[in-house]
């Protein structure tokens, strides 16, 4: 999400300045995906319906924060530009939900920043307030000099548990800065209520950061999923990837791993919440979804991924997304996609 900063007093040729605060509906999982810029994320879907959400995007200065509502289960992958510091504060996580090698918790601070990207599996209902702040300023406002400075705290993406109570507050007052800024967006125009917006904000992100280096608020959550089991989806990832038009057998995966389908069912089932013959047939719809913002045809684009029964893609294909291929096929095509 790239937050330009616009002068307040732009020229005759200026640009015009985008607005503080936004709201937008998507559709379309890869343009709620763009919706963050800067973030290049993917997003593929997991679980079955039409896919719904919004982004609400709010900009002070030198930080830039987003609301985020997912009501399908979605696999995100990303990597957040260097130059700022990224967290998220869980409003809603309803379902089973992993993060970068750890089960989901809704009460600790997803960090999005590092150099090795980030992977989220979000649940089926998911609401996330996000945090993104110029990496100087988070530096001189926001991590305590006894912690290090900014990458030893955002240097990879991980699960970061706090006090409670302090996280709740800067939850609540994230939630009421959005609700402000959509009753009375004039708000957001005045410098001085914009700069006392985004010190205050700052000062709760800086508390809640600093609980962060409670080990007591550590000790029972944010636990990783034993190391072997993320280790063999890894693998296998990496056996699919970048042959999605012909993919692996789960037989043959299981060959080359050197496990058993009921091991392999039981690693994919723990990490992805579902097993790796599902897991393999909806990465290849999601691709096929793709594929028709180009495609010239339903079939091109579905045997271009190895479906031969039409009959069985096309139903496959309403279960996971809610419309046919040809109505996805059309849609594009009417919106000039």
């Amino acid at each position: 999400m790239q937050f330009a900063l616009a002068s307040t007093e732009p020229g005759p040729s200026a640009a015009p300045r985008p607005p503080r605060w936004s709201r937008a509906v998507f559709t379309d999982i890869d343009e709620q995906a763009a919706a963050l810029r800067g973030w290049n994320q993917e997003y593929l879907q997991l679980s079955p319906g039409a896919f719904c959400g919004t982004v609400q995007q709010l900009q002070l200065d030198g930080v830039g924060l987003f609301i985020e509502d997912l009501q399908r289960a979605v696999h995100q992958t990303g990597c957040v530009r260097p130059d700022v510091v990224a967290l998220g504060v869980p409003v809603v996580l309803q379902g089973d939900s992993t993060f970068c090698g750890h089960f989901g918790d809704a009460s600790a601070m997803h960090v999005f920043s590092g150099r090795d990207g980030f992977e989220f599996r979000s649940p089926q209902r998911h609401i996330m307030l996000g945090i993104e702040v110029d990496l100087p300023l988070f530096e001189s406002h926001v991590i305590d000099r006894a912690q290090g400075d900014a990458s030893a705290f955002a240097g990879r993406a991980h699960l970061q548990a706090g006090d409670l109570g302090v996280i709740q507050v800067l939850r609540q007052f994230l939630l009421d800065l959005f609700a402000s800024a959509a009753c009375e967006p004039a708000l957001l125009e005045a410098d001085l209520h914009r700069l006392r917006m985004r010190d205050e904000l700052l000062d709760h992100l800086a508390a809640a950061v600093a609980s962060a280096g409670d080990e007591s608020c550590n000790a029972t959550r944010t636990q990783p999923f034993p190391a072997p089991q993320s280790a063999l989806v890894d693998r296998a990832r990496q056996l699919v990837a970048g042959r999605l038009d012909d993919p692996p057998t789960v037989g043959e995966i299981c060959t080359q791993l050197g496990v058993s389908r009921r091991t392999l069912q039981s690693c994919f089932q723990a990490t992805w919440g579902m097993g790796p013959l599902a897991w393999l047939n909806t990465l290849r719809l999601n691709a096929v979804r793709r594929q028709l913002k180009t495609a010239e045809s339903v079939t091109e684009a579905a045997t271009r991924f190895g479906f031969w029964h039409f009959g069985h893609f096309a139903r496959d294909y309403r279960e996971l997304f809610g419309e046919t291929p040809s109505q996805t096929l059309r849609r594009r095509r009417r919106l000039g996609m």
